[in-house]
């Protein structure tokens, strides 16, 4: 499957105008579900999941094969794109069993991704349920371990020195494990927990951005 091919499946899906999470939120699980299956009825993969938590509920935003870019010298148009974000992220093997979940997710190391953005792809759909949002996603191979940088447009600097940064990013990963189990999906996933510090448009992410941690250059993004 091509990013053209989902795009067209997503439009059109008859479950694709949610409206709320709080007031429909079984409804919306089920229509995913639903969505994911003939996504991968047309030989999509899932590769990971974004945790999205909206008013205390958390929901699963499924990232697909062809979403998964190279994390170093990928080119994207600037005009295919809203901007970027950038994410802690974990790979973790989730388990048949609910009693098995809290050994996976201490397993997991931390990794750091970028999530690329795009203008949504269903107008009606409901903001939290951002698989309409998706372009890509680029994660690094190295886990991060201390303080790193995004150079951009302008520079910015994350803190991983808090007591309990990884310890919040690490619940995410929990909520999100617990939710695959629940709703079937077993495999080896990587799980994003939700950006740093927003949206980075792409009039300022514009040229070279590179994250930068203690051993180098963990990923490479130009937007052209």
């Amino acid at each position: 499957m091509n990013f053209t091919e989902y795009s067209a499946i997503v439009r059109t899906f008859d479950g694709g105008a949610f409206t709320s999470i709080t007031d429909s939120y079984d409804d919306i699980c089920h229509a995913q579900d639903q969505l994911i299956a003939e996504l991968i009825s047309k030989g999509a993969v899932i590769k990971g999941w974004k945790v999205v938590e909206d008013s205390g509920l958390f929901i699963l935003s499924p990232i697909f094969d062809f979403q998964v870019l190279s994390n170093q010298s990928t080119e994207i148009a600037s005009r295919d794109i809203s901007g970027i974000e950038v994410e802690i992220c974990y790979q973790c093997r989730v388990p048949l069993l609910a009693h098995d979940i809290e050994y996976a997710v201490n397993q997991s190391k931390p990794l750091v991704a970028i999530e690329v953005l795009r203008p949504k792809i269903n107008e009606q759909s409901y903001q939290s349920c951002d698989f309409y949002y998706h372009y890509g996603m680029l994660v690094s191979d190295q886990p991060i371990a201390s303080d790193f940088s995004l150079k951009s447009g302008q520079e910015y600097h994350y803190s991983t020195s808090s007591p309990d940064f990884f310890e919040q990013k690490q619940a995410v990963l929990l909520k999100g494990v617990q939710e695959c189990v629940r709703r079937g999906y077993i495999d080896d996933f990587f799980f994003m927990t939700g950006s740093l510090n927003g949206l980075i448009e792409t009039d300022i992410c514009l040229g070279k951005n590179e994250v930068v941690g203690d051993s180098g250059t963990l990923i490479r993004v130009d937007v052209v």
